[in-house]
């Protein structure tokens, strides 16, 4: 897709002096201008109703027949007119409801009568309902849309108007409605009550701005009674209608009509005398050009304005997308700022300090046990050969190593409870640590959320939301990652200080007491050589440092912390993380601002043309 895109503007200039060639060839390049506008907006989004609809209507309208609205005081003969350019007498005269309504003559198969209602309903009726309907009923009418199998009709399609003189301000605001957009105009008067202040009045109000498209007819010349007479009148219809219109005729609407049932002698001189195909040439030589430049122009104009339109969506996409990547970089940097200020980053160091304390009291505890009794030492002294026996009192420390097994192992003992109690809070840390990540992590994600619900409607899609989704979960994985990794060994620090603890104690005292006994027996043989063991703080410290392993919790609670490697691990990779989402979203951001540049340099190629 990414070559086809490269490649697009190449094909469509390609294609376009294709069809510009065609079109010197009899072909049209509309076609290609709309088929090609097409495909570009396709490649951003799918194209919502609106541009759907225009486009099809775009296409559909280079065949549309050319329009032409009939417009001129009441009882002026519109309907007369009308039946005499179709030739056909289908339009019922004189003053009737329908005359109040906007009427679209347009090609059918068949005759019938589209009766369009003001609530959005529609009704197929037979063409008597023109002569049927009542006021009542048009009362409910928006408009009539009548089809006829006229070949006339597939390049010209009439609009009969209500007129300007009605009596009525709703007549000649519904015939206002439809001037501008119709190809043509034909104002149609009567010879002999031409020129009028109230004519001119209303010319000049509502049709001199479309003079170009604009022919003034001037019917029922049989009514005069010479050709001097019908000359006089065209002139003075030209001094009185001057820059108003394009053309002025005169005409017989009458006669037109008639010679359709004439004798076949007669018909050929009566069309002729009637000089209706006059009024024919003038829209097939005059408007026709017009109402195909008229086209073109509309067409170009409506697609340089909806590629405007999602040349903006693309460049709005790309600045959204910039601003998505940000919101990705600042949130890794907004977390190294925020997570020192973290209840984890500033509790874990107490941690240590505790520990500290408790073993502090632990072996203050033990060593205030500690207990002095006299015993009785047989000595030999040898003087002059001769050995004698002296009995000597001395105090020897013992432990009562049994008795402080049971009060310090005992549930109820304060130690175990603060031990068990440190246990809790180390494990408490593995929570906090989790709070601070899915915090951080709930913050992005939500801004994501917001992000996308606050993204151009027209280009929310499935793709779009699936990739986001993916972000986010990559996140998600990754904070679970860190915080079961964590928790893992927060859990093992917990063990070793909750459930280790009866056995360092048992093992401090089972050792002091050991070496007191040894040192004793060792004492009781040589006393003159050996020393008794008084155990010291420091004695008592380094078997539950042993017994706790307390090198192992120092290096993780206090020389190299924990709290600050699992910090440092999850900000390395989310930042890694950031970078690898990152680069998905550039890639959305260089896809909408390569459809930006191709869509404006298709710009300039409807502008140019």
């Amino acid at each position: 897709m990414e070559q086809t895109n490269e490649n697009l503007l190449e094909d469509f200039i390609n294609e376009y002096i294709s069809a510009k060639n065609q079109l010197l060839q009899g072909g049209n390049p509309l076609y290609a201008l709309i088929d090609k506008t097409h495909y570009a907006l396709s490649q951003i989004a799918s194209l919502d109703s609106h541009a759907s609809h225009t486009l099809q209507s775009l296409t559909q309208s280079i065949q549309e027949p050319m329009k032409v609205a009939v417009i001129g005081q009441f009882s002026s003969g519109k309907s007369t007119f009308l039946n005499a350019l179709l030739g056909k007498n289908i339009l019922p005269s004189g003053i009737t409801p329908i005359t109040a309504k906007i009427c679209h003559i347009v090609y059918g198969q068949d005759y019938a009568l589209e009766i369009h209602y003001k609530n959005g309903n529609t009704a197929t009726k037979t063409l008597s309902y023109l002569n049927e309907a009542n006021e009542v009923q048009n009362a409910k009418i928006a408009f009539y849309k009548l089809y006829a199998p006229l070949e006339i009709l597939k390049k010209i399609s009439f609009l009969d108007t209500p007129g300007f003189n009605s009596q009525n301000q709703s007549d000649t605001d519904t015939t206002n409605s439809v001037l501008e957009s119709v190809d043509g105009i034909i104002w149609l008067t009567l010879i002999d009550n031409v020129g009028k202040h109230s004519e001119k009045e209303i010319i000049q109000s509502h049709i001199k701005r479309y003079a170009s498209k604009s022919l003034c007819v001037l019917n029922q010349k049989d009514r005069l009674k010479n050709q001097d007479e019908i000359n006089t009148s065209l002139e003075y219809a030209k001094r009185a209608f001057n820059g108003l219109f394009e053309e002025i005729l005169a005409i017989s609407a009458k006669n037109a009509l008639l010679s359709y049932d004439a004798p076949q002698e007669q018909r050929g001189h009566m069309r002729a005398d009637s000089q209706i195909d006059f009024v024919l040439d003038f829209l097939h030589t005059h408007i026709a050009p017009l109402a195909q430049e008229s086209k073109k122009r509309t067409i170009l104009t409506q697609l340089r304005i909806l590629t405007l339109k999602y040349a903006r969506l693309s460049f709005h996409a790309y600045l959204r997308f910039t601003k998505c990547e940000a919101l990705l970089a600042d949130s890794a940097r907004h977390f190294t700022e925020q997570y020192p200020q973290s209840a984890f980053y500033t509790s874990f160091p107490t941690l240590f300090h505790t520990l500290e304390s408790h073993l502090e009291s632990l072996t203050q505890h033990i060593y205030n046990a500690l207990e002095r009794t006299p015993k009785d030492f047989m000595r030999v002294d040898k003087k002059f050969g001769i050995k004698t026996q002296n009995t000597q009192t001395k105090d020897i420390t013992t432990l009562p190593r049994e008795r402080l097994s049971l009060s310090l192992c005992n549930t109820d003992s304060t130690f175990a409870r603060h031990f068990t109690k440190l246990g809790f809070d180390i494990t408490a840390t593995g929570e906090e640590f989790n709070a601070l990540l899915n915090t951080h992590i709930g913050h992005l994600n939500e801004s994501i959320i917001q992000w996308y619900e606050a993204f151009i409607p027209a280009l929310q899609n499935s793709l779009l939301q699936k990739t986001l989704n993916e972000i986010m979960e990559a996140y998600d994985e990754l904070v679970r990652e860190h915080c079961e990794h964590l928790n893992a060994q927060l859990m093992l620090f917990a063990k070793i200080i909750t459930l280790n603890y009866p056995l360092a104690v048992n093992l401090c005292l089972n050792t002091i007491s050991l070496k007191i006994q040894e040192a004793l027996e060792k004492y009781t043989k040589t006393p003159d050589t050996l020393p008794l063991f008084n155990p010291t703080l420091e004695n008592i410290r380094d078997e539950l440092n042993a017994g706790f392993h307390f090198g192992f919790l120092q290096e993780n609670l206090l020389t190299q912390p924990l709290h600050k490697k699992a910090l440092w691990h999850f900000e390395r990779e989310q930042k890694a993380l950031c970078v690898k989402q990152s680069a998905i979203i550039v890639t959305y951001k260089e896809q909408y601002i390569h459809h930006f540049k191709q869509l404006k340099s298709l710009l300039q190629i409807l502008k140019n043309i």
